[in-house]
């Protein structure tokens, strides 16, 4: 297993699991228990922090278990990789603070 899972991984198994894509994903994540997190990661502005129990919980447990196995990890390694990582690469998504264009990504 790799010590750093690779996010692009991560993020996959996370739209495949959630099902419909990154617009899915991301309102998922916007009605979970991280949704003011998720909001700041969007918009303009500085991005809130979240840490691994946080994204565990707003994904699931369940959820967060397949994903890892998925993405040949353990669900540890893979909260932690997107509570580090989920914050800069959402914001890069939405430069302008809006959602992307689904075809666009």
């Amino acid at each position: 297993m790799a010590d750093t899972p690779d996010l692009g991984k991560l993020w996959k198994q996370l739209t495949d699991n959630v099902g419909g894509g990154v617009s899915e994903a991301l309102d998922k994540l916007k009605k979970s228990s991280i949704g003011e997190q998720v909001q700041s990661w969007i918009g303009k502005g500085e991005n809130k922090p979240v840490n691994a129990d946080q994204v565990t919980q707003a994904i699931g447990q369940d959820q967060m278990e397949q994903i890892a196995q998925q993405a040949g990890t353990t669900p540890e390694q893979a909260a932690q990789a997107m509570a580090d990582k989920l914050p800069g690469m959402v914001d890069k998504m939405t430069p302008d603070g809006q959602l992307p264009n689904p075809q666009s990504i």
